[in-house]
């Protein structure tokens, strides 16, 4: 049977009755509703009548809030029990001396209540987890959420919390306990959202961060705990933080298998095809391998035997781990290729990428290659069998996914998350689709070459390697362990994955000389040699190293094929038998051998094989017949029979082994490889790969002289523009910084030279977004200052305008708003200089309004109380005068600008009007910090506004993002932070904010940008001395902000003047406090600060200074806050005239 009401008090309040929610005009007035909430929170207890009228009338009569208390209890009646007859008893605000009383009624259904009742269950029973789930799903906000400075509630939100608190961390070390990781992982974050300080959450997050693979997060959390216990409590963290920080640093704290499911609370699965109905095609993406000698393969029996083993334990259904490490050379890829070969056989799914040297700058790369090329080698109709939120989530790192699948929908990329939000969905999607694919077939998935890896690709492999023993996966992986030094986030990621249970780590050494021996023996076939003089001179040579051992090989057969051109293999080896053995040179290098070999082609094959080591990897037969000068077709039939070049099955060509591309490489003089980069260039260019590929085009053109220069940059800075869409950042900065130094060095001439400009300016814009995105406050704010210059001096108007958008932003945040308005005023001039002003009209506005503002104070001895100047009447619609102006990207920040000034002028519609189109556009550009700053004002018009429930809603939504960032989070948050604490004085509530403002100091302790931040906070600082009559404090610290006039916000400009008005009043000098009020208010008013008039005008109603006109300021005051629509002003002042009016009445 459904409950006749039901109370929700996590969050807001809501109250359904019969099913049907009570609506704000049911309550009749406010005051029963917080009635009902005082008695909720109070229940069973009663709650006496004198603590009713003294928490909600505390200003009105004895009598007459009596009279209030009564009416407003019986309105809480009718709204619970519209039926009830005239005077009968209320069944659930019952009256008990010594005043009333909330009664649990059956009849109602109170969330607190459940949750409670939940959770004491769990504590007894064995299905404690479901019921631990079911608790905190009820626990939506935090108690009472719109009363956050009630007194009254404040104890019992903080015991719920706690309970809430308790419960999760319960519930995290159940899921943990199963393996669900992800799911353990959310709970904590849930807590930290709450409560930051809450080290015991750190705790487990640290933990099961790092039992579940992702040890580098587990330490960015430890180092996130010591910066916030630091700031907010001035703390180290406890010893059990520091020694569960060490042991992770230690790698004692092995990843811990994920369960099978796990991957459900990561990535939502779709409706997938019918199991039975969707089987995978058998696919084998094999690697291409040099095998000189057709099927040789000696040596590696034990080897080999290990691998089998492991491909079968793949075939029972159980993941496996295997690493190859080894010196260059030393058969890693060949010892490889002869897995994937078997388990292809076996009806397994294959793929096989490599990282490239050219590629280690390209997040995800070699996964990208693989992944994309097994999937263009499957029938179309298995795509479509596939998952598509899996392929949606790998198409943002393979986009050629869209030309095979059109109707893919990739996924719409939150702008609002940040971007390493961003870099860790798309490590799960690739985690994810691996492991759908393994749930349909086992899968052998082989990474070579892992020593070039990029740090996103090990990470994914990292990721992968915890989900081993819940799927069919089989992941190989080989890197030379002679470059093992160079890679640092490898070094890491081998020390992590030999901790895990399934790891086989196979060190492939030389081979013996006993095998060296099989080799030539089976080399020479039935030919009989001296066996034992050939092998003892090539392992003297060679040492054993395969490569070595082939390349030898190789040569002396050229040698012996050379003198005879027309003879057979067979017979070339007949007389290799029969003629005296030279004599090898002891450890011969390898490169050497390469070089004898290549000298023995004849010149247009060794001019193909040039060309193809400078392309640096893998490439196609169109890239090769565009960029050599002379038909490639002899040359590359040589280079191929000769086993310096191997077909792959995709029909692309790459080196049998990556140090013959070394080795040739590195014999080109400069010249010849300038040349044959440019020539690589404009194959790139000539094929379409350059705009699908501009790295690497960007790449090849700036080795190719000062001739490609512009183009270079053109691919420079397209690449960085790609790689801001992929989350790249760093290596944005990095091709954007390399454009614009090499367009300083080497600037273009003529024709080029406007193309050029446009490039500058693109290299610019994508370099600030790039620091932007990596809270990079000074990296944005010198590229915007250069941005700016450049665009004055080519008189550039739009590119100006957006300089100054992504400028003034940064300098806001910063608290510079003087500098602010200096670039406004600046640009301004510049529009007046270029005609381009009277394209808007509220630049103009707001440029006289910021001077206003911000304009220096002047002190004047004056005995008049100055009135409220009203703002000047706002141009007709200015929000599409601005987007007339700037891209919507980059009129977000003038939006912004210009509605907190209509906001601080009140004139609030047309103010929420910008600030709402500015959160629009925020969100769908992409710029957080500015959505986090348009909700926070907002938030603030709701208030003024009286709409308490939307005031916290909206500032909630701020915070929210504001907890995506670390460093930018923090800077967005001071300006809310350092409001909320003047909130908290103004409630009383002296120790909250002086804990907020303590928190602004310390953050900015060593940032001496944010001085108008760091001054605000010490007001605040000196208001709390003062309210604690520390009185010398408290003037010392008033005074000194003061003083700096220049880097003073206006509100606590006239706070402080407040504050030390107050002070005088305090210390009988009566004189000095009247003239500091009159100060105060002339300050507000001449700016047209509506809210700073307001609160100066309550304080000399308060303080009743000699000869003040205290009733005719409060109600001119009134009336212009009615005008406005400021609710909760106008009821501030209603209440002092009230007061004022009393007082007169008792006199």
């Amino acid at each position: 049977m459904l409950p006749k009401i039901e109370i929700r008090a996590f969050g807001t309040l809501q109250v359904t009755r019969d099913q049907e929610a009570v609506t704000e005009s049911d309550w009749h007035t406010r005051q029963a509703r917080q009635l009902l909430k005082i008695l909720i929170t109070e229940r069973p207890r009663p709650v006496s009548t004198d603590r009713l009228i003294e928490t909600l009338w505390p200003a009105s009569a004895p009598n007459a809030a009596a009279t209030t208390l009564r009416s407003a209890i019986n309105a809480l009646r009718n709204v619970l029990e519209p039926d009830r007859p005239n005077r009968a008893p209320s069944r659930y605000i019952i009256t008990r001396t010594p005043g009333y009383a909330f009664y649990l009624h059956e009849d109602i259904w109170l969330d607190v209540h459940e949750f409670e009742r939940i959770l004491d269950r769990a504590a007894k029973v064995p299905e404690r987890q479901l019921l631990l789930e079911e608790a905190v799903a009820l626990y939506q906000d935090d108690y009472l959420i719109s009363d956050p400075y009630a007194d009254w509630a404040q104890n019992e939100r903080d015991r719920l919390r706690e309970r809430y608190f308790n419960a999760l961390l319960e519930l995290s070390e159940l899921q943990a306990a199963q393996g669900h990781y992800a799911a353990a992982i959310s709970a904590c974050r849930r807590i930290l959202a709450r409560d930051e300080v809450r080290e015991n959450a750190y705790q487990s997050l640290m933990r099961f961060q790092a039992e579940s693979g992702d040890s580098a997060s587990a330490l960015l959390t430890y180092e996130r705990c010591r910066t916030i216990l630091a700031e907010e409590l001035g703390a180290d963290p406890s010893p059990l933080t520091q020694m569960l920080h060490q042991r992770i640093l230690n790698g004692e704290i092995a990843p811990a298998p994920s369960a099978p499911g796990a991957l459900s609370h990561a990535l939502p699965r779709p409706a997938a095809p019918d199991a039975s109905a969707f089987v995978l095609p058998h696919s084998a993406l094999l690697p291409s391998v040099n095998r000189p000698f057709g099927d040789i393969f000696v040596g590696r029996e034990a080897e080999s035997a290990e691998l089998s083993d492991r491909l079968g334990h793949l075939n029972e259904g159980r993941g496996e781990l295997v690493i190859l490490a080894g010196e260059a050379g030393v058969g890693k890829t060949r010892l490889a290729y002869n897995l994937l070969h078997q388990a292809a056989g076996e009806g397994v799914t294959v793929i096989s990428g490599s990282c490239q040297q050219i590629e280690r700058k390209l997040p995800f790369a070699p996964l990208a290659d693989a992944i994309g090329r097994y999937l263009h080698s499957l029938p179309e109709e298995a795509l479509f069998g596939l998952p598509p939120a899996s392929l949606a989530q790998i198409a943002q790192v393979i986009p050629s996914l869209q030309d095979i699948l059109p109707e893919l929908t990739p996924l719409q990329n939150d702008q609002l998350i940040s971007p390493d939000e961003h870099r860790q969905r798309l490590i799960e999607g690739i985690v994810a689709f691996l492991d759908e694919l393994a749930r349909l077939r086992p899968l052998l998935l082989f990474i070579d070459d892992l020593h070039w890896a990029d740090q996103d690709s090990l990470a994914v492999i990292s990721r992968l390697a915890q989900r081993l023993q819940a799927a069919p996966i089989l992941l190989l992986l080989a890197y030379r362990s002679d470059d093992l030094p160079e890679n640092d986030a490898l070094i890491s990621l081998i020390y992590t994955l030999k901790r895990i249970e399934q790891t086989d780590f196979v060190e492939v050494a030389r081979l013996s000389r006993a095998a060296v021996r099989e080799f030539v023996s089976r080399f020479m076939g039935g030919v009989q040699i001296d066996a034992a003089a050939l092998t003892d001179s090539l392992y003297e040579a060679t040492q054993g190293n395969p490569l070595f051992v082939a390349e030898t090989l190789r040569d002396l057969e050229e040698r012996y094929q050379s003198c005879a051109p027309e003879a057979d293999e067979d017979a070339s080896r007949r007389r290799f038998s029969r003629r005296q053995m030279p004599a090898l040179p002891q450890n011969q290098r390898v490169d050497e051998i390469v070089q004898e070999r290549v000298s023995r082609l004849d010149e247009n094959a060794r001019e193909i094989l040039q060309l193809c080591a400078v392309i640096g990897r893998d490439f196609s037969l169109d890239m090769l017949e565009h960029a050599a000068v002379a038909d490639p077709v002899n040359g590359l039939e040589i280079l191929l029979r000769r086993n310096f070049l191997i077909e792959r099955p995709d029909e692309r060509l790459d080196f049998s082994h990556q140090i013959v591309r070394q080795s040739v490489s590195d014999r080109l003089n400069a010249l010849q490889r300038r040349r044959l980069h440019h020539a690589i260039g404009e194959a790139l260019v000539q094929t379409g790969q350059a705009d699908r590929n501009p790295s690497e085009a960007a790449f090849h053109f700036g080795l190719a002289g000062v001739q490609d220069q512009m183009r270079f940059h053109y691919y420079s800075v397209m690449a960085g523009e790609a790689l801001l869409k992929t989350f790249g950042f760093y290596q944005a900065i990095e091709h954007f910084t390399q454009a614009l130094g090499a367009m300083d060095v080497h600037p273009a001439v003529n024709g080029d030279r406007q193309a050029e400009e446009g490039l500058i300016g693109r290299a610019l814009i994508g370099l600030g977004l790039a620091y932007e995105s990596l809270l990079d406050a000074e990296g944005v704010t010198t590229t915007y200052r250069r941005l700016h210059t450049w665009a004055h001096e080519q008189e550039d108007i739009p590119l100006m305008l957006t300089a100054h958008s992504r400028l003034a932003a940064t300098l806001e945040l910063m608290g510079q708003q003087r500098e602010s308005n200096a670039l406004l005023r600046d640009l301004m001039a510049s529009l007046l200089q270029h005609g381009a002003m009277p394209r808007s009209v509220i630049v103009t506005d707001l440029l006289e309004r910021r001077r206003g503002i911000y304009s220096p104070y002047e002190e004047r001895a004056s005995r008049s109380w100055a009135p409220l100047v009203p703002p000047p009447p706002v141009p007709a619609d200015p929000v599409q005068d601005i987007l007339r102006l700037l891209d919507p990207v980059h009129a977000v920040q003038l939006l912004l600008s210009y509605g907190w000034t209509l906001r601080v002028q009140g004139q609030l519609g047309a103010a929420a009007a910008c600030l709402e189109r500015s959160l629009a556009l925020a969100k769908e550009t992409g710029q957080r910090s500015l959505a986090s700053i348009a909700y926070f004002q907002l938030a603030v018009i709701a208030r003024m506004r009286g709409d308490v429930e939307k005031s916290q809603e909206l500032n909630e939504a701020s915070i929210a993002l504001n907890r995506l960032g670390d460093s930018t989070g923090e800077l967005v948050s001071l300006w809310p932070r350092i409001a909320s604490a003047f909130q908290s004085l103004h409630a009383g509530r002296i120790d909250e904010a002086e804990g907020r403002l303590r928190r602004v100091v310390l953050f900015l302790d060593a940032n001496e940008a944010f001085r108008n931040h760091r001054n605000s906070a010490n007001i605040g600082l000196g208001l709390v001395a003062l309210a604690r009559g520390e009185h010398d404090t408290a003037r010392e610290m008033l005074q000194a902000s003061l003083a700096d006039a220049i880097n003073l916000y206006p509100y606590t400009h006239v706070q402080a003047l407040i504050g030390l008005a107050d002070l005088a009043a305090r210390e009988d000098r009566p004189t000095d406090s009247s003239r500091l009020l009159r100060q105060a208010l002339r300050f507000a008013g001449q700016r047209s600060l509506i809210e700073e008039y307001v609160e100066v005008v309550l304080e000399i109603a308060r303080l009743q200074p000699i000869h003040a006109p205290v009733r005719l300021l409060l109600q001119k005051t009134l009336e212009q806050t009615q005008i406005a629509g400021m609710i909760q002003l106008q009821r501030q002042l209603r209440d002092a005239l009230e007061m004022v009016d009393a007082k007169v009445s008792v006199k």
